[in-house]
């Protein structure tokens, strides 16, 4: 099987670039140093008490994966963002379009480049997420379950980075709007909620004046489905299941004006990691129209009409 070209370039640059070497240092070095600062605390505790509190060493295994998830969140949009508009800027992407290969398999080629990077950063954090296998607590299924939420986390972030890489020409420009789209999909989707609440709430309370009947009342109604899209509410989800809770949506579902019952919410976590798997591959999808120059030639008449109404 002939692998994909623009892989092949991709991972033998990457690979003579320091610049990866020191994000996947600096990266594992974040984690460990969360784990042993967890791990002094609770032996700290061990040696002025006598006494060993086992939820402290579940607490370890919650802290690495919030930070490795939140690592992630910050590393991908900056992997990805770069990989089309750097063509662009370097002028090799009408090159590329000139060649055998498709814009499908062009953007196949970035996108398995970015996500090596990231099966190679998760890969080589989990000696540090193995740590609480020496305590006990959490199983193997757990630590899959996790992993496949961040690799799906990691695909729709990698999706947003490469459109937004394929429509703007500026890597700078692709980056800075890969971040904000990650912040908005991630608190904008809570904000948004949370406003929508806030006024159901005053609505309940203007026709009810009864603060109890008004919490179990208020929801923020459609605007809840947002937050399939949201991977942090997912991780929350995941990790809140695996200590114990029994819905994983309890902690979060009254602050967010979610309904902590129903068939969406009893299986959150399979829809909520699809709907975001179907993102990316839309998100996908999407990026090789945008470069393929058959469907830059449709836009082009759009193009041209709104400047010639600008001149006029």
């Amino acid at each position: 099987m002939k692998a994909n070209a623009v892989y092949r370039k991709e991972v033998k640059a990457s690979s003579r670039s320091i610049r990866f070497s020191m994000a996947l240092m600096g990266f594992n070095g974040i984690l460990a140093a969360a784990a042993l600062i967890n791990m002094y605390s609770l032996l700290y505790q061990v040696r002025t008490t006598a006494e060993i509190q086992y939820s402290g060493l579940l607490e370890m295994y919650r802290i690495v994966a919030a930070v490795e998830f939140a690592l992630l969140l910050c590393v991908m949009p900056a992997i990805a963002s770069g990989s089309i508009s750097g063509e662009r800027e370097h002028r090799t992407l009408d090159l590329l379009l000139t060649t055998q290969m498709s814009p499908r398999q062009i953007v196949w080629g970035k996108l398995m480049a970015s996500l090596g990077d990231m099966f190679l950063i998760l890969i080589s954090s989990f000696p540090v997420m193995a740590l609480v296998f020496v305590y006990g607590g959490v199983t193997v299924k757990d630590l899959f379950i996790v992993f496949l939420c961040l690799v799906t986390t990691a695909l729709m972030i990698t999706g947003i980075g490469l459109y937004c890489s394929a429509v703007f020409q500026r890597t700078v420009l692709s980056a800075a709007v890969s971040y904000a789209a990650v912040v908005l999909l991630v608190g904008g989707t809570v904000a948004a909620n949370r406003f929508v609440l806030g006024l159901s709430t005053m609505r309940w309370n203007s026709y009810m004046n009864q603060i109890g009947s008004v919490a179990s009342q208020a929801t923020s109604g459609g605007f809840q489905y947002l937050l399939l899209f949201n991977p942090a509410v997912t991780f929350y989800s995941i990790i809140r299941e695996q200590s114990g809770s029994r819905n994983a949506l309890d902690g979060i579902a009254g602050w967010i004006g979610l309904h902590s019952e129903g068939w969406i919410a009893d299986r959150w976590i399979l829809v909520s990691l699809c709907v975001q798997l179907v993102s990316a591959v839309l998100l996908i999808r999407g990026t090789a129209r945008w470069i393929d120059p058959a469907s830059r030639k449709r836009r082009m008449p759009a193009k041209s009409f709104w400047r010639n109404r600008k001149k006029n």
